[in-house]
């Protein structure tokens, strides 16, 4: 079944549509949760936060469309994942090193603080920009699946790519943000 056809099935309230969208992105969604809860979850919490994520969609059936499926559902597994990973809290003996170890606050604050800002800055490109970026270098696609993707040669998938990053480092730049080699 076409996603044009389970977007129709899930609008109108039939269930068929949870059992068409789970049989082609079910593996996709899992893949995509491993990536980020494995090895601090088990294979069991992953297909809880799996159907989470499944069930998120049947209850905002508005927000998707058979254009955006596929990255509505990675950035609800995402999210989903690292909400479950916000919740888990793995013991740690504290050690002296670790107490007096210099900069690490500051290192993760820093960090923090950056994963914000290019956040923000994702946020102000337009959604072709943002969709190579973040499927690029966030979901490790290569230039060929990028590609065929968004149905254009690998050469133009470089220069869409090249000409996205220019346009982000334009917007970090005019932020303060500057990356030093």
């Amino acid at each position: 079944m076409q996603d044009k056809e389970a977007v129709r099935l899930l609008k109108s309230g039939e269930v068929k549509w949870l059992e068409c969208l789970m049989d082609k992105y079910a593996a996709y969604v899992s893949t995509i949760i491993r990536r980020i809860v494995l090895p601090d979850l088990s294979e069991s919490d992953v297909e809880e936060i799996s159907a989470d994520v499944f069930t998120a969609i049947w209850r905002k059936p508005d927000s998707v469309t058979d254009k955006n499926i596929k990255s509505y559902l990675a950035a609800a597994a995402r999210n989903k994942a690292l909400s479950r990973m916000r919740t888990v809290k793995p013991w740690q003996p504290l050690e002296d090193e670790f107490i007096t170890a210099e900069g690490d606050i500051e290192n993760e604050a820093d960090k923090r603080l950056l994963a914000e800002a290019l956040a923000a800055a994702l946020e102000q490109l337009e959604s072709s920009d943002r969709e190579i970026l973040v499927g690029t270098y966030y979901y490790c696609r290569s230039i060929k699946e990028t590609a065929e993707k968004f149905g254009i040669t690998q050469e133009a998938a470089k220069t869409r790519l090249f000409r996205a990053r220019v346009r982000l480092k334009k917007i970090l730049t005019e932020r303060g943000i500057v990356y030093e080699d």
